[in-house]
Parts: C-alpha cells; structure tokens; sequence
C-alpha cells in the first residue's frame, strides 16, 4: 500500500517505537541525515554520523533506546533503527507497480486461471494452464510458460522470464531479466562430441523470496530446484540444476552455486561467493567476498579465502604471511648466500689445514 504521508505518530506504531517530541508531524520520504527536510524521516545508527544527528533538517529520526545524549529533532525510540528504517521505507514507498491493469495488449492464453485484482502489462505472454492468484502484477515484456504458477502478490518487473511448470510462492519479487527454470548445464559426452540431456524437474520457489536482476535460476535435471521461504538473492546471481537453498539465506551480486549443491537455513554469503557442485553447506554459514567453497561443512563458521575456502581466522593469519613472502624471499636468498661462503670458506679452510 502506496502513502502519500505519515505523522511520526503513526510511523511509530508501525515500529512499534516512543515518540520524542511533535507526534503530529507529516513525513512524506525517507532520506540522509545530512539531506533530510521537515517532510522526511531519517535514522542514526552509527557514531560516526552523530555530528549530522546534531544538525540534521529532518522531521523525525530514527533511534536506538539506549542513546541518552539529549536530541532537539523529533525522534523515535526503537530498538533496532536500520530495521525501523526499512519498515518505515515500506510504507513511505512509493515505487510504482510494474503493472495497473490487465492490459488488452498482453497475450493471455484462454486457458490460463486467473485470480482477483490480477494486473498484467503489455506484452507480457501468459502460457496455456498456467495459475496467476491474487493480486499478482506481471510487468512488460514478460513470458510465463506453460503450467507455471504464481502466487498470491508476487511482482515480476518487465522482462522476466519463467520457463515452463514454474512455481512461485506468493509475496515474491523477481526484478527485471530473471530467468527461472532455464535448462541446468548436463551434457554426457560421446567420443567427444557432447549429448545434452533434457532437463526433466522445476524450480520451486517459496514465499517471500526475492530474485534480483539478471539472476539465472535452472531447473532441475530429474527432481527440482529448490528456494526456500524468504530467500533474497542479488543481482547477477546463478543457481544451477538441482540446488536446495534453505530458508532465510541471503546471497550478494555474483554468487554461483554449481549443480546439487545443498545450502542450509540463514546462510549468508557476500559477493562473488562460488560453491562448486555436490556440496551441503551447513545452516548459519557466511562466506566472505570472493570465497570458493570446495567442499562440505557440517557446522556453521565464517569462511574465506579465493583459493579454496578456509576459516576466517586461518584466513587472516595466511593472508598476513602472505604479505610476508617477498621479505621472506630476500631473507631466504641472504641465507642460502651466506651458507654458500659457509661452504666455501669451510672447504678452503680444509685445504689449507692439509
């Protein structure tokens, strides 16, 4: 739901949060400290930004219970004021849908089931048997194949693509250039010449899952591709065939996951994180950027490292080695010097003596 204003009053029951100050002022956006006016709300969580605290514009700013400097901006008392921001964003968001009606343009296929307040943009292409539930709004240009299903207020921004015998949760956004349920990478090879193999199972998606940007989903090769509930995955992401993502796991731009690889709940990993294939990846674990994980955990740890993953504390104390090698290097050529006039001297020293 779309809002034009809130008073801080009513963004303070959204966050359950105690106003401090003028309750009845409107909010209409959300913004910086050092950029707000007096119809935005901002928030203050980092010491680092305490000096714009003491001059910032804002109508209202959101802060943690436990700072006790005085405040002269309106504020709100919460616990957590990034997660305050983030709802308070939600309901001050006034990003447009990518469809309002279900446009005359869009090819729609007679067979096609579908629910109440449906919004569906032109040229979109909806494939025989496929389900669209409630409140679902499919932008320009996008293609759902045949016998896909789509929930109950999922978005698909312009432009994805949902092969066929897609399922989608509902409360899901697949931003622009997804693909989901493109053939997985299986190929048997014939004295040479590679044979594909058809890729036979789904991709099953669950609610409240949000697919970033030219992300790649494949189906599975013979059972399905799995995203639990409340995945987020970034832009440019790939997931092969035949991968289980646990719920709750957030992954950053450019991860990879290869074939039947398995990840466990709350999983978090940053940019550029690779998981070759056939691995299981225990729940709670995060992988710094640029981590290559080549084989299996069975408990939750921080990993790093882009020649193949290791504890994060290893990580460190290698990498600091690391930076060591040319100096270590120097030394090693003034030892291996040295012990050579060693050598030399001991065996003059032997001649001399006979």
């Amino acid at each position: 739901m779309q809002h034009q204003s809130l008073t801080v009053a009513e963004l303070a029951d959204i966050v359950g949060g105690q106003v401090v100050g003028d309750a009845s002022i409107c909010i209409r956006r959300v913004s910086s400290l050092d950029e707000a006016h007096s119809d935005e709300v901002s928030f203050f969580n980092q010491a680092k930004f305490e000096s714009q605290l003491n001059t910032t514009q804002a109508g209202c700013v959101l802060l943690s219970k436990g700072y006790l400097k005085p405040v002269s901006v309106t504020h709100i008392l919460c616990d957590d004021p990034y997660l305050a921001y983030a709802k308070v964003a939600q309901a001050l968001d006034t990003t447009p849908s990518p469809a309002e009606e279900l446009s005359s343009q869009a090819h729609i296929h007679p067979t096609v089931k579908i629910g109440s307040n449906v919004c569906i943009a032109a040229g979109a292409v909806i494939a025989k048997d496929c389900v669209l539930d409630d409140d679902v709004s499919i932008g320009a240009n996008c293609v759902v194949a045949e016998a896909s299903q789509i929930g109950q207020r999922t978005i698909l921004y312009p432009n994805v693509t949902l092969y066929h015998r897609t399922l989608i949760g509902s409360d899901c956004t697949i931003q622009s250039g997804a693909v989901i349920g493109s053939d997985g990478f299986g190929f048997a090879n014939e004295n040479g010449r590679w044979v594909k193999i058809p890729q036979l199972g789904r991709v099953v998606i669950g609610d409240r899952v949000e697919v970033g940007a030219n992300t790649t989903i494949d189906r599975g090769a013979l059972k399905d591709t799995l995203i639990g509930d409340g995945v987020i995955i970034d832009n440019l992401c790939h997931i092969a065939h035949n991968v289980e993502i646990g719920e709750n796991t957030a992954m950053a731009a450019f991860t990879g996951i290869a074939g039947s690889s398995i990840i466990g709940q709350s999983c978090t990993f940053s940019g550029r994180s690779s998981i070759i294939g056939h691995l299981n990846i225990a729940a709670g674990t995060h992988l710094t950027a640029g981590t290559l994980v080549n084989k299996s955990n069975e408990e939750a740890a921080v990993f790093s490292s882009g020649t193949g993953a290791q504890t994060n504390k290893a990580w460190r104390k290698n990498v600091a080695r690391f930076k060591q090698l040319d100096d270590m290097a120097k030394r090693l050529r003034q030892l291996e010097k040295q012990l050579k006039q060693q050598e030399y001297n001991q065996k003059h020293d032997g001649q001399n003596n006979e």
